[in-house]
C-alpha cells in the first residue's frame, strides 16, 4: 500500500511539473486577482520551453563570467595602485615640509652665527681680543711723477716685457 500511495504522488507530481500544467497554474492564479473565472482568462504568450544551452551560450556565458573577473580584479588592482600612491604623496608631502622647518631652522642659526654682536662677544671672550681706544688709518704715499700718463697703468711699459707669452 505504501508503495502504491508513493506512485500517486510521484505521478502527481510528474503532471504538476510540466509545462501545461504550469501553464494552467498561471492562468488559475491569474483569475483569481481578476475575480473571473478561468476558463475566460486567455493568455496572449505561451510560455517558452526551457532548451539546454548550446555551445555558443555556454561560450557566451564564460566569456562574460571572464570579462566579470578580469574586470573587477583590474579594478582592485587600479584601486591599491592608486592607495598606494596616495601614501607615497602623503610621505613626500610630510617630507617637505620637514625639511621646510628644517631649513628655517638652520636659516635662523646662520642669521644667528654672523650677527655682528655674538662675532664681537666670541672675539672678546675666546680670542682675548679687545677694541682699541683708538683707530688710527694709513695712507699711502703719493708717487712722485703723479702727473705722468703712466700713473695710473701702474707702470704698464716697464711688466709688458716680462709678459710677452701671455695676454
Amino acid at each position: 500500500m505504501r508503495s502504491a500511495a508513493r506512485q500517486r504522488v510521484e505521478e502527481r507530481r510528474r503532471q504538476h511539473s510540466t509545462p501545461e500544467a504550469r501553464a494552467r497554474r498561471r492562468q488559475a492564479a491569474l483569475a483569481r486577482r481578476m475575480n473571473m473565472p478561468p476558463e475566460e482568462v486567455v493568455t496572449l504568450r505561451e510560455p517558452l520551453p526551457r532548451s539546454l544551452p548550446t555551445p555558443k551560450r555556454r561560450l557566451a556565458l564564460w566569456v562574460t563570467i571572464v570579462l566579470t573577473v578580469g574586470t573587477i580584479f583590474g579594478m582592485a588592482t587600479f584601486h591599491v595602485l592608486l592607495v598606494q600612491s596616495e601614501f607615497r604623496l602623503e610621505k613626500l608631502t610630510s617630507d617637505a615640509a620637514d625639511a621646510q622647518q628644517r631649513y628655517e631652522h638652520l636659516r635662523l642659526e646662520v642669521a644667528r652665527l654672523a650677527s655682528p654682536e655674538r662675532i664681537v662677544a666670541t672675539a672678546q671672550q675666546r680670542l682675548g681680543m679687545v677694541v682699541p681706544p683708538e683707530v688710527g688709518y694709513l695712507t699711502a704715499p703719493q708717487p712722485a711723477d703723479a702727473d705722468t700718463n703712466d700713473a695710473g697703468t701702474g707702470g704698464w711699459s716697464e711688466v709688458k716685457p716680462y709678459l710677452a707669452g701671455r695676454p
